[in-house]
């Protein structure tokens, strides 16, 4: 997304896919802690949730890159694989709760 924004002056993004963008620094925190949990399955994801546009466009914002976000469909933006338009997971069954998505994200643009 960095680059096409800093490419072009508007990206089309789908609009109807959800999802819990999580960043894999906290992720991997996460999954230390899970360890010294009793076995078992655990949920980990950040909290809140997004569509792809709306992940574009926060990382377009704290990027400051000026770039627009044309919200389309999942229907108008083909791909070989089918993707699930509510994908969103939530740390659950006693996991260690991971912060915002938003919060993920900075720290991401911070390692850049």
């Amino acid at each position: 997304m960095l680059a096409l924004g800093e490419e072009q002056d508007e990206v089309a993004v789908v609009d109807d896919q959800r999802g819990s963008p999580t960043y894999v620094g906290h992720l991997a925190e996460a999954t230390r802690a899970v360890l010294d949990l009793p076995y078992g399955t655990y949920h980990v994801a950040a909290e809140g949730e997004a569509t792809w546009a709306d992940f574009a466009e926060v990382i377009f914002e704290e990027a400051g890159i000026d770039c627009r976000v044309r919200r389309v469909s999942t229907a108008e933006f083909p791909r070989d694989a089918e993707r699930p338009g509510y994908s969103v997971l939530r740390s659950e069954r006693g996991a260690p709760t991971l912060p915002h998505w938003r919060e993920g994200l900075r720290a991401a643009l911070e390692r850049l």
